[in-house]
């Protein structure tokens, strides 16, 4: 897990280094077409049974939320501080509890509401509303929290007939045409560096995915979870030494007011599917 901070932070420094020279939306479909590539030959090799779904709708309202989240996180990356982004985008696994609340009619308990009122307050923190500091570079990277919650609802609902290799293969094999008509509204030819500089984005995006999805197999997601707190850390170290963005102390509180408050519901998922004899962790590891 912390293999997977260090990679994804990695690849939103360049993401960020790369904005001021590309568009950004193309980014964003270079990204995914490189990690459709990089996973192409586990699809292949798993041949045409991975596209048997009865969910073709949700997989591409899957892929919308997906993009949307990419879009919105990438365009935040361009404008706000690496770990104000990072920090903010913590509450993902938030949203994902309160749409589950409102969309699968889950019940939570007075402990995780606590949480989830802890963890947007540790968000307003981190915003500092009312201050100049605050602009629409964090409303991206909320509203890419946001449309990346809805898209881990849409996964729950899909896995539980559908395999996580089908879910990855229909993730980029609709993301790609997606992110390609949306980009060619904004394109520009990348030069042949700015191609390496591509390829090398979209990998470290696939090999992060790689790096959590194995470090949630091999231990439990209460466990793993909490160590996601050192992308903050990295982001911070990065974004003093690259981009002179110092974060300040309301980053740091804030953040961690979130990832304690996720580190909790998570917890208490699990616990919660231990106690009711479901599969352990079924749910949380989505989050």
């Amino acid at each position: 897990m912390v293999g997977a901070t260090v990679v994804m932070v990695i690849q939103h420094t360049m993401v960020k280094m790369l904005a001021a020279e590309l568009p950004m939306l193309e980014i964003v479909f270079f990204r995914t077409l490189t990690a459709l590539l990089f996973f192409m030959p586990w699809m292949m090799r798993s041949g045409l049974t991975i596209f048997r779904t009865d969910h073709l709708g949700l997989h591409l309202i899957r892929a919308l939320f997906q993009t949307m989240s990419a879009f919105g996180f990438f365009l935040g990356l361009a404008i706000v501080p690496l770990a104000t982004v990072t920090a903010l985008h913590f509450t993902t696994p938030i949203f994902a509890v309160l749409i589950g609340i409102v969309v699968l009619g889950e019940r939570v308990s007075i402990r995780r509401w606590s949480a989830i009122l802890a963890g947007f307050v540790g968000t307003l923190i981190i915003l500092q509303p009312n201050t100049a500091t605050f602009g629409h570079g964090e409303f991206y990277v909320l509203g890419s929290a946001l449309a990346w919650a809805a898209a881990i609802i849409v996964i729950k609902i899909i896995s539980h007939t559908d395999s996580s290799i089908t879910i990855t293969a229909y993730m980029y094999l609709l993301m790609t045409p997606i992110t390609l008509i949306v980009a060619l509204f904004d394109w520009a030819w990348p030069t042949p560096i700015q191609y390496v500089w591509l390829v090398a984005i979209g990998l470290t995006g696939a090999m992060g995915h790689v790096l959590m999805a194995e470090a949630l197999k091999r231990a439990a997601t209460h466990v793993v979870t909490p160590f996601d707190f050192f992308r903050l850390v990295w982001a911070a170290i990065v974004g003093i030494l690259l981009f002179g963005e110092v974060p300040n102390i309301y980053v740091w509180i804030g953040g961690a007011i979130v990832i304690s408050s996720v580190s909790y519901i998570v917890w208490r998922e699990h616990k919660t599917s231990i106690e009711t004899r479901a599969p352990a962790e079924k749910i949380s590891t989505n989050i």
